[in-house]
């Protein structure tokens, strides 16, 4: 069988376990870990272990096929998504950051990170931390998809229990230098202007009484 029939009928066995997985709920289990996935700071320092403050800090995913697969294992790949996901500490007591091995029910990675063409080299997005982002833990997972937008593989950053190689994002607090220092500058007029009132007065009233 030559490589492109091999890769005819991967293919074909990939459409048809897509529409089985949808018609019956695709389970992540179920799909190969296939993808290497890595994060780290716009310098090139790891994630892992780190803070990131939302709003401020870029982060640098990064995804490629694990060269220890054989050959036209991708062959069905089209495009990777790449997403933000909530670490196991940070869903707990949170049902709606609840993991489920069903993908159609999980809501471990409700923020998108990028969307692009599959290479058998990798790729790679810059991603600015959102400033509406909640602070918590969190970890990066990429999904190769195929032509029909069905998941086929996956990878991420973390152990399958998503406790490993995680990273905080510390939220922006909606306060801003500038603003502490109008405030401190009022307080300090509001306290000159109530001791010069307060002079002015008595003056004024000793000033009244004499006359």
């Amino acid at each position: 069988m030559g490589a492109s029939r091999k890769a005819s009928v991967l293919f074909a066995l990939t459409v048809i376990l897509g529409v089985t997985n949808y018609a019956n709920g695709q389970l992540l289990s179920s799909l190969p870990k296939s993808l290497i996935v890595t994060a780290t700071r716009a310098g090139g320092a790891n994630l892992s272990g780190t803070e990131v403050h939302s709003g401020i800090d870029t982060i640098t995913v990064s995804w490629k096929l694990n060269a220890t697969l054989a050959p036209g294992v991708d062959a069905a790949y089209k495009k990777v998504r790449t997403k933000l996901c909530f670490a196991s500490k940070s869903q707990v007591l949170r049902a709606w950051r609840k993991t489920d091995d069903n993908l159609s029910k999980d809501k471990t990675c409700p923020y998108d990170i990028s969307l692009a063409a599959y290479t058998a080299a990798g790729g790679s997005a810059n991603y600015t931390i959102p400033k509406a982002t909640p602070g918590a833990s969190y970890f990066v997972r990429a999904f190769a998809v195929d032509a029909t937008g069905t998941k086929v593989a996956f990878g991420q950053t973390s152990d399958k229990n998503r406790t490993a190689n995680t990273f905080t994002v510390i939220p922006v607090t909606g306060r801003h230098a500038s603003i502490d220092i109008a405030v401190a500058i009022m307080s300090a007029f509001s306290v000159v202007a109530l001791f010069t009132f307060y002079f002015v007065e008595k003056y004024y009233l000793a000033r009244k009484k004499e006359v």
